[in-house]
C-alpha cells in the first residue's frame, strides 16, 4: 500500500521490484479491487505482469473479476484503462466482461451511473474479440423504458459504437435500432436520433449505386437536422448535415449549395474543439487524431470545387462521398483495448468512392506537379494516372478477360505494384504495358495515397510532445493547429521510415541513408528535398497542396510549402557535415527556417540530413525532433520551428562501435 502511494506521489506507476513476491503482493493487490485504489493497483499488476506474466497473470485476473463490487465510476473507468491498456488485457479480459454484466440489473437500481459505467467496460472487452458479443448485444438491446436516465444516457453512443461494429447484420441491428427508436421522449432522444442518422448516412455512403446513395443521404440529412433541433449544442449533427448536402449538391451539380455547405462547416469547424465539452469523453471513444485533419482537407476541397463554378474539378460527387466517409471513419475512431487490438474505424466508403478519392488524389498530385514547371515526380506517376483515365473513359467487360489477358495483366500488378490494385482492375489492366522498372516506381508513388494505419505508439508521444511544446504560442489555435499537426504527423512518419527502413526511399532513388561506396559522394540536401516533396505529395490532406523550392516567400526560395487554404508552412531542408547536435542545428539554421513564417502563421519547419561521422551509432528516434523558438529580437513576437533530423552516412548496426574509454562521460559505467 505504501509503495503504491509513494509511486503515485513521483507521478509513476509503482516498479514490480517495490511491490514484493507476487505471492505477497498479488493477493493484496488484487483485493483492491473494490478500494478507491483500485486505479493505483491495477496499474501496478499490469506493470509487474508485463514484467512477469506467469507470476503475475492470476493475480490480474482475480482483480478484474473483482471490480464488480467497486462503486465509484471513476475509480471504475481508470481501472479498466489500465487493465486493458497494456499485454494483461489479454488475461483481464474475459474475467472483467464477466463480472461488470454480473447483477447488472441489481446495480441498474440503485448506481445507475456505475452500471453504465460497467456497460461500457464490458462493451470495449467484445469489440476487442476478448468475450464474445453476445451477452453484451443482449443487454444493449434491453427495452429501455424502466431504466433510470443515467443509465439512459449512455445507450445511444454505446449502441451506436455497437451498430458500427455488428450492424452489418440486420439480425443484430433492429433490436438495437429499436432501442433508439423507443428513446423518443426520452432526455436522450437527441443523442439518439443523431446515432439513427449516422447509420442512415453509413447505409447511404456504402451503396454503389449514386441515385440511391444520393437519395440516402438526403434522408440522413434531414436525421441530422432533426437531431440538431433536439440538442441544439449537437455540433457534430450540424457537420454530418451538412457533409451529406456537399455531396448532393455535388451530384447536382449545384456549385451555389457547395459553396454554402463548405461555409456551414467552417463555421462549425471553428467550435470542433468544443464538441465534447461539458461531457466525459473517454479516451478510448474519442475519435482518431487525424479527424481534426480530415475535417479541414474536406472543407478546403469543398471551397475550391465551389470557387471554380463549374469547371471541371478534380473532386466529384463519388470523390466527396467517400471524403465523407473517410471524415466520419476518422471522427469515429474507437480504442477499445489499446494492449490487444489497433484502433478501430468504422468501414463506411463503397469501393466506387474510395477509387474515386484515390484517383483524386492522383490527379491533384500530378496536375500540381506539372503546374511547377520543373516535374519531381518520376514520369511512372503520369502513366498510372494516363491508365486511370483512360479505364474511366473505356472500362472493360469482365468477360473480355481471357481475351485482352486481364486477368494476367492484374496478376502482374499485383506482384509488382500491389498498391495500384486499389485503383481498380480496369486501371491495372490499362497498365499492362508498362514494363517491370516503370511498375516498381508506380508502386512507391502509390503507396502513400494510402496513408490511414496505426499510427507507431513512439509517433504518438513525439507528436504529443511537440504539440505541447507548439501550444504555447497563442497563435496555435483553429486552422492553424490543424494544418501544423496535419504536417507535422507526416514529417513524423517520414522520420520513422527513415530510421527504420533505410535505403532509397523508393525503386531507382538514391540510397541517402545507409554509407555511401568508397569513391562516391555523400547525399545532398537536394536528395532530403526530393524525398520529403514525394512522401508528402500523395496523400489525401496533402495531394495538390505540396510545392517544392517555392520563390518570393521573405523574399527567398523556400524549399517545401504546404498550403492549407490561407495557411502556407514551410519547411526549410539542410545538409549538415560536421556538428549535428540541436545547439549547433539551432545557431546555423534556425534563422532562415524561422524567417519563411514572418508573414504569415509563426510556424514552419527545419528538416536536416545529418551527414556526420556515426561510426558509434545514432541517436533513438524521440532525439531526433524538437521545437526551438525564435525571436527577431528580445521584444519581436515568438516564432516555433519544428527541427526534425534524418540521419544519413549511417552504418549496418553491426559495424556500429562503441565510445572508447576516453570517450565515455565521467558518469558512465
Amino acid at each position: 500500500m505504501i509503495a503504491l502511494l509513494d509511486a503515485e506521489h513521483a507521478g509513476r506507476t509503482a516498479h514490480p521490484s517495490a511491490l514484493g513476491s507476487a505471492d505477497d503482493a498479488g493477493p493484496v493487490l488484487a483485493a483492491l479491487a473494490s478500494d478507491p485504489l483500485a486505479p493505483l493497483a491495477a496499474r501496478a499488476l499490469v506493470s509487474a505482469s508485463d514484467a512477469d506474466p506467469n507470476d503475475w497473470r492470476d493475480f490480474v485476473r482475480e482483480f478484474a473479476a473483482g471490480l464488480d463490487l467497486q462503486t465509484s465510476v471513476l475509480a471504475l473507468q481508470e481501472s479498466v484503462d489500465a487493465l486493458l491498456g497494456g499485454p494483461a488485457a489479454a488475461a483481464a479480459g474475459p474475467a472483467l466482461h464477466d463480472a461488470m454484466l454480473a447483477g447488472l440489473d441489481d446495480v441498474i437500481g440503485r448506481a445507475p451511473i456505475v452500471a453504465a459505467a460497467r456497460l461500457e467496460a464490458a462493451v470495449r472487452t467484445a469489440i476487442a474479440g476478448l468475450a464474445r458479443p453476445f451477452l453484451v448485444l443482449d443487454r444493449l438491446a434491453a427495452p429501455p423504458d424502466a431504466f433510470p436516465e443515467d443509465y439512459v444516457d449512455a445507450l445511444p453512443r454505446l449502441i451506436g459504437i455497437a451498430l458500427e461494429v455488428w450492424g452489418a447484420d440486420d439480425r443484430v441491428a433492429e433490436p438495437l435500432t429499436s432501442v433508439l427508436n423507443a428513446l423518443a421522449g426520452t432526455p436522450a432522444e437527441g443523442d439518439a436520433a443523431h446515432e439513427l442518422a449516422c447509420r442512415q448516412m453509413r447505409r447511404a455512403l456504402s451503396t454503389a449505386d449514386a441515385s440511391a446513395a444520393v437519395d440516402g443521404l438526403a434522408d440522413a440529412a434531414a436525421m441530422f437536422s432533426r437531431a440538431q433541433a433536439l440538442d441544439g449544442e449537437r455540433d457534430d449533427s450540424a457537420a454530418y448535415g451538412a457533409g451529406c448536402e456537399a455531396v448532393i449538391a455535388f451530384a447536382r451539380a449545384d456549385w451555389a449549395a457547395v459553396a454554402a455547405s463548405a461555409q456551414v462547416l467552417a463555421g462549425v469547424m471553428s467550435r470542433r474543439a468544443a464538441w465534447h465539452l461539458g461531457v466525459h469523453q473517454p479516451a478510448w471513444r474519442a475519435g482518431a487524431e487525424d479527424a481534426e485533419t480530415a475535417w479541414l482537407a474536406f472543407v478546403l476541397d469543398l471551397r475550391q470545387a465551389a470557387d471554380r463554378l463549374g469547371e471541371e474539378s478534380w473532386l466529384d460527387a463519388s470523390a466527396a462521398a467517400g471524403q465523407l466517409a473517410a471524415v466520419y471513419e476518422a471522427e469515429r475512431a474507437i480504442n477499445p483495448a489499446p494492449g490487444v487490438l489497433a484502433a478501430v474505424r468504422p468501414s463506411v466508403a463503397s469501393g466506387v468512392a474510395r477509387k474515386a478519392v484515390l484517383l483524386g488524389q492522383l490527379e491533384r498530385m500530378v496536375a500540381n506537379d506539372l503546374a511547377s514547371g520543373d516535374p519531381v515526380l518520376p514520369p511512372a506517376t503520369a502513366d498510372v494516372l494516363a491508365a486511370a483515365r483512360v479505364a474511366a473513359a473505356e472500362g472493360t467487360s469482365a468477360a473480355s478477360w481471357r481475351e485482352t489477358g486481364r486477368g494476367a495483366a492484374i496478376e502482374r500488378v499485383r506482384r509488382l505494384a500491389p498498391s495500384l490494385l486499389a485503383l481498380g482492375d480496369d486501371v491495372c489492366q490499362q497498365l499492362a504495358g508498362l514494363d517491370d522498372e516503370v511498375l516498381h516506381s508506380a508502386e512507391a508513388v502509390a503507396a502513400p495515397l494510402q496513408t490511414r494505419s496505426t499510427e507507431h505508439p513512439t509517433l504518438a508521444r513525439m507528436r504529443d510532445s511537440v504539440v505541447a511544446a507548439l501550444e504555447v504560442n497563442p497563435r496555435f489555435v483553429g486552422e492553424a493547429r490543424v494544418a501544423m499537426t496535419a504536417l507535422l504527423k507526416r514529417t513524423l512518419s517520414f522520420l520513422l521510415d527513415r530510421y527504420d527502413r533505410g535505403g532509397p526511399l523508393m525503386h531507382g532513388m538514391k540510397n541517402i541513408i545507409s554509407v555511401p561506396p568508397k569513391g562516391e559522394p555523400l547525399p545532398v540536401e537536394a536528395d532530403l528535398q526530393y524525398e520529403f516533396y514525394v512522401w508528402l505529395a500523395g496523400p489525401w490532406e496533402f495531394a495538390g497542396r505540396v510545392r517544392a523550392e517555392r520563390s518570393g516567400i521573405a523574399t527567398g526560395r523556400a524549399d517545401i510549402t504546404v498550403r492549407f487554404g490561407d495557411i502556407e508552412l514551410v519547411t526549410e531542408v539542410k545538409r549538415e557535415l560536421a556538428d549535428a547536435t540541436p545547439q549547433a542545428l539551432e545557431r546555423s539554421y534556425l534563422g532562415q527556417a524561422a524567417e519563411y513564417s514572418g508573414s504569415g502563421e509563426p510556424f514552419s519547419q527545419l528538416l536536416v540530413l545529418d551527414v556526420t561521422d556515426h561510426s558509434a551509432g545514432v541517436r533513438p528516434l524521440p532525439d531526433l525532433a524538437w521545437v526551438a523558438e525564435r525571436r527577431a529580437d528580445p521584444g519581436a513576437s515568438p516564432q516555433h520551428v519544428v527541427v526534425a533530423v534524418v540521419v544519413g552516412n549511417r552504418p549496418t548496426p553491426r559495424r556500429v562501435k562503441g565510445p572508447s574509454a576516453t570517450e565515455r562521460s565521467p558518469e558512465s559505467p
